[in-house]
């Protein structure tokens, strides 16, 4: 009994502490005006000219009853990927800065990731409260598209009670796959020191691979494989089957189980990546380095 009540507590001290470092990013993000309106609002500039372009080659634009089918299908394809794609987080074209990567790159800028990486709480602990904070935002993001996108095209998606619990795990899969990755991502800006080598090693091909925002069977074949076996694919095409009528690779749940399945292998991964480089590096003193 003494000993569940002692792991009680150390779980109840450890969620207080992710809390903590939550707020204290908010606090340093807001401070940064410019940098957090753009996370704020860049999902919005940055999905406006990608519906601009969709509506401009659907082939079909607005009829005497409004818009036609068509381009109607065309947009909501693309507004529901970009949707699901923004729970994997990473930025938008717009939010270059973002994610657990960044939020080490403020630690190490401003002299005092080496003491808190000294503090008797464990380190992966404070990486993952960094994370947090980005997980409200990605979360964020995804609400208020979901929003728009019943507001300008409701007619062409579905909300049922099946529909919005498969959509629900689909993002909640996909914002744990963004964990996995972000840890790891975090420990290899501290082993590149560059803060945009994820977004151009990740971000771009996987907004390109995963179907947000092309039709993966229209894909040239090498790239259509690489594709099926992106994880975020998944969780994307389960998301769109869930709130409009468009098919889907597998059965839905199959899909969400892949996105989790990946989403522990990759933090696992990622937890283990970013602690063989926090123990090197406070070994050599790089630590510090900028």
């Amino acid at each position: 009994m003494s000993t569940i009540r002692h792991t009680n507590r150390r779980f109840k001290s450890y969620i207080a502490i992710t809390a903590h470092i939550a707020a204290r990013e908010l606090l340093i993000q807001s401070r940064s005006r410019n940098k957090f309106f753009s996370d704020t609002l860049s999902h919005f500039l940055g999905i406006a000219p990608i519906l601009l372009i969709t509506f401009a080659l659907s082939g079909s634009g607005i009829d005497g009853s409004g818009i036609s089918d068509i381009t109607r299908n065309h947009l909501v394809f693309v507004i529901l990927g970009y949707t699901a794609f923004m729970a994997f987080g990473f930025g938008t074209p717009v939010m270059v800065y973002t994610g657990m990567a960044w939020g080490i790159s403020e630690e190490v800028h401003t002299g005092t990731i080496e003491r808190n990486f000294l503090a008797p709480v464990p380190r992966t602990l404070i990486v993952l409260g960094i994370g947090s904070y980005y997980i409200a935002l990605y979360a964020f993001h995804v609400l208020t598209l979901v929003l728009l996108a019943a507001l300008l095209l409701g007619d062409g998606m579905e909300f049922t009670a099946d529909g919005i619990l498969i959509a629900t795990n689909a993002v909640v899969g996909l914002l744990f796959l963004s964990v996995g990755l972000g840890v790891a991502s975090a420990g290899l800006y501290l082993h590149l020191r560059d803060g945009s080598f994820f977004l151009l090693v990740v971000h771009r091909p996987f907004m390109v691979l995963s179907g947000a925002i092309f039709i993966i069977d229209l894909l040239p074949g090498p790239l259509q494989w690489i594709a099926r076996i992106n994880p975020v694919s998944y969780g994307i095409d389960a998301f769109r089957g869930a709130l409009s009528d468009s098919e889907t690779f597998l059965p839905a749940w199959t899909e969400i189980g892949i996105v989790y399945g990946a989403g522990v292998a990759v933090l696992i991964l990622g937890i283990w990546t970013f602690r063989s480089v926090i123990n090197r590096q406070l070994r050599t003193g790089e630590l510090t380095r900028i």
